[in-house]
């Protein structure tokens, strides 16, 4: 049985892990969105008294973007090229010498695309939920809580615990730089097997000329 190129698992290993963790990133959010029916992300409070105050929410584009870009490009992106990983470990079985012919720069320069914007989605996800906490325990003109996590919030009448809605938001967040770093390391992984494919080419083509002249000895013997 051929021996199984490492590299090739510890990739398709980050693109399952990445698959999980974009579940971890929209779920979330999108339960926010469904339970309050709007983007708390980037949310204003504007006093009104001691004790009440208005909501202003935030735009909804601020909970769509990381929501679509977890669904798209961590679930659905992530999981395909994580099957085809697996496909090509099968495939290598028979032919090793496989992983060295796969594709390299195309995903090194994706999967450095995908790492930018996940850096972007992370951001708006923490800048967003930062600032809408900060309206809620700021002390200008009162000061209405203490804890964001268990701040409730007043609105139409209707009182709502924002405690969900702090666990949810930070699951989201966490998760968004987690799998920040793992389109960083597959980016760093793809730059490793680059260089070493390229290697393993500059030692065949320097090994062919010595085959070709101990054949042409061995034909003038």
């Amino acid at each position: 049985m051929a021996s199984v190129d490492v590299h090739l698992i510890v990739n398709t290993l980050l693109y399952f892990f990445i698959f999980a963790c974009g579940f971890a990133i929209s779920i979330p959010i999108g339960i926010s969105q469904n339970e309050f029916k709007e983007c708390l992300l980037y949310g204003t409070l504007e006093p009104y008294d001691k004790s009440t105050f208005n909501l202003s929410s935030g735009t909804k584009t601020n909970c769509d973007f990381p929501l679509y870009f977890g669904v798209f490009v961590c679930i659905v992106y992530a999981f395909g090229m994580g099957v085809f990983n697996l496909y090509v470990i099968y495939k290598s079985q028979k032919d090793p010498s496989i992983t060295s012919k796969m594709w390299v720069k195309p995903f090194i320069l994706i999967n450095s695309l995908v790492t930018i914007v996940m850096i972007t989605s992370s951001c708006i996800i923490s800048v967003g939920f930062s600032e809408f906490c900060a309206t809620l325990t700021q002390d200008k003109p009162y000061q209405y809580y203490k804890s964001c996590k268990y701040a409730p919030m007043k609105k139409n009448g209707i009182v709502f615990q924002l405690g969900h809605f702090y666990t949810q938001m930070e699951i989201t967040q966490k998760a968004s730089w987690i799998c920040t770093l793992g389109w960083l390391a597959l980016v760093i992984s793809g730059i490793v097997r680059f260089k070493l494919n390229r290697r393993m080419k500059t030692r065949s083509s320097a090994a062919s000329p010595k085959m070709t002249n101990i054949n042409n000895i061995e034909q003038a013997a």
